[in-house]
């Protein structure tokens, strides 16, 4: 069982497992490693209220932004979050080290 698993019925099931094996956040996408990364700083209540109320491409740019601080990747070793290149109806977030280094620099959602 994956963590969001767990985490989904303190959210009346608004996240779940992807086909893929990720975590859709009512509909934000984010691999393993960018969905625990994102809940060491925002609790799994707050990331499903952010989605609902601002949708998950806003999301996920504050999600990129804030991890692209200075002060973040400090604290997390230099990890960060980059938004994937696939063509999908949601978006889908990775950790840096998940994307080659060339394709991670500057992407933008």
């Amino acid at each position: 069982m994956k963590i969001w698993e767990l985490h989904s019925m303190q959210v009346n099931g608004a996240i779940r497992s992807t086909p893929d094996g990720h975590a859709d956040v009512a509909g934000l996408v984010l691999s393993e490693k960018a969905y625990l990364l994102a809940v060491r700083d925002f609790r799994p209540v707050e990331l499903v209220s952010l989605v609902r109320e601002r949708g998950p491409v806003a999301v996920a740019r504050t999600l990129i932004e804030y991890y692209s601080e200075p002060e973040a990747i400090q604290a997390n070793a230099g990890r960060g979050l980059v938004a994937a290149t696939i063509a999908t109806p949601d978006p889908l977030i990775l950790r840096n080290d998940e994307v080659p280094r060339v394709e991670a620099a500057g992407r933008r959602l």
